[in-house]
């Protein structure tokens, strides 16, 4: 499945979840919303170009600084863009 399909199935889940009748009908298209959401998540993260992936950047022996570009985490999230 492509982004684009996964984000309409989460939305269509999450639609589900606001029309259902009882608890156990809400936490179950709950769930399945939140397992796509992983999904989508981790298709779109990319390593760091300034540190790769390492989340700080190393000045000298004694010294590190948190990457300000991932801000430590290791990776950047694609802004998909819309034409």
């Amino acid at each position: 499945m492509s982004i684009k399909e996964l984000k309409v199935n989460y939305k269509k889940l999450l639609n589900k979840a606001d029309r259902a009748n009882g608890r156990k009908e809400t936490v179950s298209y709950l769930n399945r919303a939140a397992k796509l959401k992983s999904k989508i998540y981790s298709k779109t993260k990319t390593n760091c170009i300034k540190c790769n992936g390492i989340g700080y950047l190393r000045t000298s022996l004694e010294e590190a600084r948190t990457c300000l570009s991932c801000y430590g985490k290791g990776f950047l999230i694609k802004e998909i863009q819309k034409f």
